[in-house]
Order: C-alpha cells, then sequence, then structure tokens
C-alpha cells in the first residue's frame, strides 16, 4: 500500500521528535497494516523531512526498527528499507511477551468506547465526499480479504484508522492507530474461532451504513456495540484453558495448537 506524501503516516511528529517517537509512528503503521509486508519505506531523506526531524534522529528509529526486525535494508540500486515479508509472523512471535489480563482487555475497551465511538460520530458529522468513499472502499476489502486472518487484521485496522482520520481531529487518529497497534497485539495471541469473526465482523455494515449516512449517534452506538463484541468475546476465553497460562491467572495468551479453530477473531 503506497503511501501519498499528504498521508497522515508521515505527518510531522509533535513535540521534540524523538526517535522513540518514529519507531512508535512507523511501529504502530506496521501493526496495523498501514505498511505492508514487502513495502518499500520512503527514503531516508524523505522521511527525515516529512517527520521534520534530523536525519541522524531518523536513522537511530531505523536501526531500532531493523533490530526489532520489522524491516530490513537492502543495498543496490533496488535497494532501500523493506517491511520484512514473515512481518505477520515477527509480530506475533514479539505479542507472547506481553500476555492481556481481563481488566486490561477492558480498560482497552473503554479507551475505545471514547476514542473510537466518537470518532465515528465525528466523522458521520464531518466526512468529505473523498473520506465517505475511502471508508467504503475499506469497508469493501475487508469482506474481500475475509478468509485471511492476516489481511482481514489489517483491513479492519486501516478502516477504524481512516474513520479516526476524518473525524478531522489528529489526536482522535493518532489515538486510534495506538488503539488498533494494540488490539493486533491482542488479536494474534487469542484463539482463533471462526464464529467469533463471523459475529464480530458484521457489525461493520450497520456502522459503516450509519457513518456515511450521516447520522452520529446511530455511528457511535454501533460502534460501541462493535467495541462490547469484542470485549465479551476475548473476556470470555482466557486462555489458561490452553494450558499456556496458569489455571486462575486470567491472562489472555497464545493459546496451543490443538486448541484453535479454522478461522480468527480478527475484526474488532
Amino acid at each position: 500500500m503506497m503511501q501519498s506524501e499528504g498521508d497522515p503516516l508521515y505527518s510531522r511528529v509533535p513535540g521534540r521528535g524523538t526517535a522513540d517517537q518514529i519507531l512508535r509512528r512507523l511501529t504502530e503503521a506496521i501493526s496495523t497494516g498501514q505498511l505492508l509486508a514487502g513495502e518499500r519505506l520512503p527514503t531516508e531523506d524523505q522521511l527525515s523531512s516529512r517527520f521534520q526531524v534530523a536525519p541522524m534522529t531518523l536513522r537511530q528509529a531505523l536501526a531500532q526498527l531493523r533490530e526489532l526486525e520489522y524491516v530490513e535494508t537492502r543495498r543496490g540500486r533496488k535497494g532501500g528499507t523493506f517491511v520484512r515479508l514473515d512481518i505477520a509472523d515477527r509480530l506475533a512471535a514479539a505479542a507472547e511477551n506481553y500476555p492481556v489480563s481481563i481488566p486490561e482487555l477492558r480498560e482497552l475497551s473503554d479507551w475505545r468506547r471514547a476514542i473510537s465511538g466518537e470518532a465515528c460520530a465525528l466523522a458521520a458529522n464531518r466526512a468529505t465526499e473523498a473520506e465517505r468513499f475511502d471508508i467504503l472502499e475499506l469497508a469493501e476489502s475487508y469482506r474481500r480479504v475475509a478468509s485471511s486472518k492476516v489481511e482481514r487484521r489489517f483491513s479492519d485496522a486501516r478502516m477504524h484508522i481512516r474513520i479516526a482520520e476524518a473525524s478531522g481531529s489528529p489526536r482522535i487518529a493518532e489515538a486510534e492507530r495506538e488503539i488498533q497497534e494494540q488490539l493486533t497485539r491482542m488479536i494474534s495471541i487469542m484463539p482463533e474461532l471462526s464464529e467469533a469473526n463471523q459475529a464480530i465482523g458484521t457489525g461493520h455494515d450497520e456502522l459503516i451504513a450509519a457513518l456515511i449516512a450521516g447520522h452520529a449517534d446511530a455511528a457511535r452506538s454501533f460502534m460501541i456495540e462493535h467495541i462490547e463484541a469484542t470485549y465479551n468475546w476475548g473476556a470470555s476465553r482466557p486462555l489458561s484453558r490452553a494450558g499456556d497460562a496458569p489455571a486462575g491467572s486470567g491472562l489472555l495468551t497464545r493459546p496451543s495448537s490443538s486448541s484453535r479453530g479454522s478461522g480468527g477473531p480478527a475484526s474488532a
């Protein structure tokens, strides 16, 4: 997915523009499918100019990304910095080090209610025709990749981020990117249940219809229902049942292979 020069992903980093801030921005973009496996990042000069940071700061952030093994640098005429082709596996492996407790899932859901719910309401009122078209396209893209857990998750994240961008609030959009990054990490270690994905994913249709029609209250309401469906699915399945966490720990961690189903609840 080639990003345009005016894309919010490459907008100025607020504050002092530290290497950690740039690392966070790029990590979120990779974790939410805004930067896809195999995609080439802009050149270092282009990135430092768009982020409005010193070239050395940009290089420090890219070095940390390489250390995480999220990107790789290739030399030669067709070289550059690329998102690793096995990025989905890399993200899942990293997520295993950060089990999610049910109280943390509740806190994330409450944060989503405040940010994502309001983003939908504001987008219903403020989105331009071009932004509404983008949202409809992303919703259709989600349907096309529904059979692939990885693609479905990234498509879902891109759609919610685009809605937040259409709210007209850069701070809401920034918060939504962070939320979607956390959801990617959480979902990658949770059970794969096709019926859960179907129940959660179908909530998009009413949400998108209300948003496109400009019905702010309905869009907010459908988004909150969508959030609570995700929470109820996750909270009802503490993965200690799979034997990968101590019984009663309340930790959501990667299930054993024998406990996995055929599909994945990759819509959030």
